[in-house]
């Protein structure tokens, strides 16, 4: 029987390729040349596409596992845009998506899940989950946590490169007094008992960083939850503990975090930009209204949800069995909170 490994070699593509090509995936971008090279090589080895669209239509389901509370996710749009990833590109597979644990919420025992086709994991789920997990479902994608060295497939944005991109900026624009504000990182295990740690990649970034530039005694961070509760209260202990040298540019770990910040700067009468200068994470809406604008790092959650969908898929129809590595380029978006080309 002629299946879809026979035609990728036929076609001298891969089966990725192949799959995504005969059910008319609009996100994929090949030559005109290799789709043509795709249905000539199904039709010399008499590879029936309908079938294929049939039985694509009956796989199993994804199950997604996320570290992440529901309150949390509703707060946080980083996390509500990769949930509408998940969940779109999932309906656009004609693929079900309908058990879902949020572990901060329910801790249960996992249980059937060798019943899934295959599992998406959300947020910093530590490692003897993961390995739990593997013994009931070897069809793992971690999203978000690029820490995990078990052999699974991962998708994550690239903020450590960012990180250091941002802090190269601050740097080359004459600032060495450079703080930090951000939030704790939270593991959580099968249980649903969370762990409290300082090994958060934009902190780690900028840790080492300060130390590779001879900047170590320049190294001050403040961390909390990632709330703009929080990052008013953090920038208010900032102040007050270096009144007398005070930082001229502060990386903050995200948006929500960087609206408190910018309370607690503008009651202090700090001239933000100026003065100060600050660059955050997420770009988010909510930031629209700042004065001065705040410059911030733009993540694409949503692309990210739908890249773990198809590595997902992927899997389920047997595509590949190497465990791949997907990460997404993240963009500065310059404002006034922080232009390197002004300054």
């Amino acid at each position: 029987m002629v299946g879809i490994r026979d035609v990728a070699r036929k076609a001298n593509v891969s089966p990725a390729t192949v799959s995504r090509v005969l059910n008319e995936d609009k996100t994929i971008s090949v030559s005109a040349a290799t789709r043509q090279r795709i249905f000539t090589a199904a039709a010399t080895l008499n590879y029936d596409i309908n079938k294929r669209k049939y039985i694509k239509k009956r796989r199993p389901s994804i199950g997604v596992i996320s570290a992440i509370s529901k309150a949390s996710e509703e707060k946080d749009i980083y996390y509500r845009e990769l949930r509408a990833g998940l969940e779109e590109e999932a309906s656009r597979l004609h693929i079900g998506m309908n058990r879902i644990y949020n572990m901060s919420d329910n801790p249960t025992e996992w249980k059937d899940l060798d019943q899934l086709g295959a599992i998406i994991v959300v947020g910093t789920i530590d490692k003897g989950a993961i390995a739990d997990l593997l013994k009931q479902n070897r069809q793992l994608v971690v999203v978000d946590n690029p820490d995990i060295q078990q052999e699974v497939d991962m998708v994550y944005g690239d903020l450590e490169r960012m990180t250091k991109s941002v802090l190269e900026l601050f740097l080359d624009n004459g600032h060495t007094n450079i703080a930090y504000i951000g939030g704790y990182q939270i593991d959580i295990n099968e249980a649903g008992r969370k762990s409290t740690t300082e090994n958060e990649k934009r902190l780690r970034a900028y840790r080492h960083f300060m130390q590779d530039h001879h900047l170590t005694k320049q190294i001050n961070y403040y961390l909390g939850e990632w709330t703009e509760e929080s990052g008013e209260q953090l920038a208010t202990k900032l102040l007050e503990k270096q009144k007398h040298d005070l930082p001229t540019a502060i990386l903050i770990g995200s948006d929500p975090l960087a609206l408190g910040v910018y309370r607690a700067l503008q009651k202090d009468n700090r001239k933000i930009g100026e003065e100060i200068v600050l660059v955050s994470f997420d770009n988010i809406e909510a930031i629209a209204d700042l004065s001065p604008s705040l410059t911030s790092v733009a993540i694409n959650a949503k692309v990210i949800g739908q890249s773990a969908v198809r590595l997902a898929v992927e899997r389920i129809d047997g595509l590949r069995e190497e465990p791949i590595i997907v990460t997404y380029p993240t963009r500065l978006i310059i404002r006034e909170s922080f232009n390197p080309d002004k300054s």
